[in-house]
C-alpha cells in the first residue's frame, strides 16, 4: 500500500513539474517567435480605438488604431527614446508603478 502511495505521489509531482516547466518556457518565448515588429505600448481610448507605439527596426512608430483604420502620427528614432526627455518620463512612470505595487501589496 505504501509503495502505491509513493508511486502515485511521484507521478503527480512529475506532472506538476512538467506543467511548471511548460509554463516557464511559454513565458520566455513569445508565441510566433522573434519578429521584426514589437509592440512597445498601447493606450486604449474606447472599444477598438487607441494609440500604439510600435518598434520596427531602429524606429518607433506612433500609430492611431481604430476598427477601420490605422493612421501614422509620428516616427521617432528608438535611440532618442532611450536618452531624451522620453527616457526621463519612462523612468518616472517606472518608479510610480513600483510605488503603486508596494501600496497594493
Amino acid at each position: 500500500m505504501n509503495a502505491l502511495l509513493v508511486q502515485t505521489g511521484a507521478a503527480l509531482a512529475l506532472v506538476i513539474l512538467l506543467i511548471a516547466a511548460a509554463a516557464w518556457v511559454y513565458r520566455k518565448k513569445k508565441p510566433g517567435g522573434p519578429g521584426i515588429i514589437d509592440l512597445v505600448a498601447y493606450q486604449p481610448f474606447g472599444p477598438r480605438r487607441g494609440v500604439a507605439a510600435v518598434r520596427i527596426g531602429r524606429e518607433v512608430l506612433i500609430v492611431g488604431v481604430t476598427n477601420a483604420d490605422l493612421k501614422l502620427f509620428r516616427v521617432i528614432d528608438a535611440e532618442a527614446l532611450k536618452t531624451g526627455p522620453a527616457a526621463a518620463v519612462a523612468d518616472k512612470v517606472r518608479r510610480l508603478r513600483k510605488i503603486k505595487e508596494g501600496l497594493d501589496a
